[in-house]
């Protein structure tokens, strides 16, 4: 899939506050994406559709979870802050995802029951 910079959709994160039950629902259509620069660190989640998510190096160099991942519905990836991150729909299918700071996570998930990798760090 070949994605224009005029597909490309710029947003600043800003952090959901540990209160919010339902954070705000995103979809991005077949044939777009999304470019997200995050000021704090945080965590997208999977709704519906499959994703294709680039992550970059971050401001400081290199990191070990940089790279490309597919994430399914049900799937999510943290994001530090400063890192790049541009997601993608994969199929035919637009992608819908939950953008919110870790710390909302953390708030909301007990950690006895969190999957491994599912709660995002500070």
């Amino acid at each position: 899939m070949t994605v224009t910079t005029s597909q490309v959709l710029h947003s600043q994160a800003s952090s959901v506050p540990a209160g919010v039950a339902a954070p705000e629902l995103c979809t991005i259509p077949q044939g777009a994406a999304r470019s997200l620069h995050p000021r704090a660190p945080m965590q997208l989640r999977v709704v519906s559709g499959l994703a294709w998510v680039t992550l970059s190096d971050g401001p400081h160099g290199w990191r070990e979870d940089s790279g490309d991942l597919m994430l399914h519905a049900g799937q999510s990836v943290c994001v530090a802050s400063g890192q790049h991150a541009v997601v993608e729909p994969m199929g035919r299918e637009p992608l819908q995802f939950q953008w919110r700071s870790a710390a909302a996570v953390r708030a909301s998930s007990p950690q006895h029951a969190a999957p491994r990798g599912d709660v995002c760090r500070a």
